[in-house]
């Protein structure tokens, strides 16, 4: 016995999508059906089931009552017969995570188009999807998702939640196919662009090779499909089974004239390492919660920080070590990182542990005070895995490493997943060293993270210095809208923040000097410590003039330099961070 979905892209004008469901043996007391609330991988309850339509239930021939029950359930009529739903899904939302349908292309994840009926959790799922015509759609669609294929647009999933881990794209995409250790790899690229394929095969060749190597050669999947959307401007990515959806800025491409990898095809390709890295760990590799996940619902782990962090953090230095980045490179995009980290007065409130757990409500619907409140799993996770990468190289005399820790969880864990304390077990285990207050003061608590002596020991310049691109030392983020630049964040225990101005504030003057953007910028950059300046804004409209004293200022955009000369000890020792040498 199997659930049968059709789907049909009923309407590509009106973005309207057309979904059977076939269920035999349906509950006689009256069959519940549910949409999921959110997609794995983002974390944030999106309630998918406010774009249903319409929708109705048939058996024998004679139509059910069916009852919503909730925001996200129905229930039918008592039935012993076979029920058909009939039902409409509105999609236009240009995501990864969701549905959209037009005359370019069809796309959707299963958690925003395929109801559950619960109790058929476990059953066999079947897929007919439906043709668009020809005549409609721009261009000649083709079909791309890493569902098993049984005949010409009909799938199959071992369950439910196998078959909505796959995002299907329709449309006129290019589609180029690699081999990597003997696994079928395929990208499919919708939109319009001008990419260098040969190019871009190689390099998401040897990126893939990388990691199927970091994992000793064992890959989890039989095929692997890369699904990319290309915008004038866009950036996005989610992890499933076996495939990526991702979107990226047609900039971010490489086109035949490009020579020498570029700070925008770098982007485009560390989406790619991030995203397929994922299908190790946290597709595979995961939370021991995570393995039964109820989609009606958020479900909490503390463990983001390990997912997220660790995959951002070998997402660029997997760039490095397969030579794609020169150090000079890979170090800029690093201090970058790092950059973000420290303009964030959150990362003293909010721990990383905390971050993951609260990612519902802090991290995905972030507001002005974001910067001040919540500090970002993937960015400090990163840099919390790099410290503590060194700190295991330095405890075992550059003998084990993080690279240790990860193949050690897949080698042990990928069965029952991990707990809370697993990583820490690991740590401990392969360098024989406690490592408790490492993690009560870096995971749960707020201490700095000790990233100059870690840069030291690989010989690695590390230098704060002050923004004189933003206002961040300051304590502002502004936007210009119209006329005058407007305040949308103001951070915590900043000159800005003591002196009174207030996000929503448009600022008109500084000094008495009308200002905005660049120049704005460069006027209030150039006060030095002790001196008050006068900045009028508007606001509700009136005009105020507030003084502000300028406070010590503790730089923090990062400069990351290789030291040019290093003994022979700390020079292997960089090498085998870059390397794996």
């Amino acid at each position: 016995m199997a659930i049968k979905y059709k789907i049909t892209p009923k309407n590509l004008h009106a973005h309207v999508f057309e979904v059977e469901l076939i269920l035999q043996n349906p509950n006689p007391l009256g069959q519940v059906f549910s949409l999921p609330s959110w997609i794995p991988g983002s974390y944030l309850v999106r309630d998918f089931a406010k774009n249903i339509v319409s929708i109705q239930a048939h058996g024998a021939g004679q139509l059910i009552p069916i009852k919503k029950l909730d925001k996200n359930h129905w229930i039918t009529s008592p039935c012993s017969d076979e029920i058909t739903l009939s039902y409409e899904v509105y999609a236009f939302d240009l995501s990864v995570r969701s549905a959209y349908l037009t005359n370019e292309r069809a796309f959707f994840n299963g958690t925003s188009v395929f109801l559950l009926p619960l109790g058929f959790e476990a059953e066999k799922c079947e897929l007919c999807i439906v043709p668009a015509q020809s005549s409609q759609t721009l261009g000649e669609w083709s079909c791309a998702t890493g569902l098993k294929k049984v005949a010409e647009l009909n799938f199959e999933a071992p369950n439910y939640q196998d078959l909505v881990d796959h995002p299907v794209e329709m449309a006129d995409f290019t589609l180029f196919d690699f081999q990597v250790a003997g696994v079928e790899h395929q990208m499919a690229i919708t939109g319009v662009h001008n990419t260098d394929i040969a190019r871009l095969k190689q390099d998401l060749k040897t990126i893939c090779n990388h990691h199927v190597g970091f994992f000793n050669n064992d890959t989890p999947f039989d095929d692997y499909l890369f699904l990319t959307l290309v915008k004038t401007k866009g950036y996005g990515g989610l992890e499933h089974k076996n495939s990526t959806s991702l979107i990226c800025s047609r900039k971010e491409l490489p086109t035949p004239k490009l020579v020498d990898i570029n700070k925008d095809y770098t982007r485009f390709l560390a989406l790619c390492s991030h995203e397929y890295f994922h299908a190790w760990w946290v597709k595979t590799i995961k939370p021991a919660s995570f393995f039964e996940l109820d989609l009606s619902r958020e479900n909490y782990t503390e463990q983001l920080w390990i997912f997220e962090g660790f995959t951002s953090y070998y997402d660029e230095l997997s760039l490095l070590r397969t030579k794609l980045l020169t150090p000079e490179q890979y170090l800029d995009l690093f201090a970058q990182t790092i950059t973000r980290v420290q303009k964030s007065k959150g990362r003293l409130t909010q721990s990383l542990a905390q971050s993951s757990y609260d990612a519902w409500t802090k991290f995905y619907q972030q507001d002005e005070n974001a910067p001040n409140a919540i500090v970002s799993y993937y960015t400090k996770g990163a840099l919390l895995a790099f410290v503590l990468d060194m700190q295991i190289r330095q405890q075992t005399g550059n003998t084990k490493s993080l690279d240790d820790v990860l193949r050690n969880a897949w080698e042990n864990y990928q069965a029952c997943g991990l707990e809370n304390n697993t990583i820490q077990t690991i740590v401990a285990q392969i360098t024989d060293t406690d490592f408790s207050e490492f993690f009560e003061d870096y995971l749960y608590g707020v201490k700095e993270l000790p990233l100059q002596a870690s840069f030291d020991y690989v010989g690695i310049e590390c230098q704060f210095v002050k923004h004189l691109d933003d206002l961040s030392d300051f304590g502002l983020t502004i936007k210009t809208k119209g006329e005058f630049s407007q305040i949308i964040q103001v951070f915590a225990d900043s000159s800005a923040q003591h002196a009174g101005l207030y996000v929503g504030d448009k600022i008109v003057s500084v000094n008495y000097q009308q200002l905005k953007d660049k120049a704005l910028i460069a006027e209030i950059n150039k006060q030095k410590f002790g001196e008050v300046i006068k900045i009028g804004v508007l606001r509700d409209e009136l005009l105020l003039e507030i003084p502000v004293l300028i406070g010590k200022i503790t730089p923090t955009f990062c400069k990351l330099n290789t030291i040019d000369k290093l003994d022979e000890q700390i020079t292997q020792q960089q090498r085998q961070w870059f390397y794996q040498e």
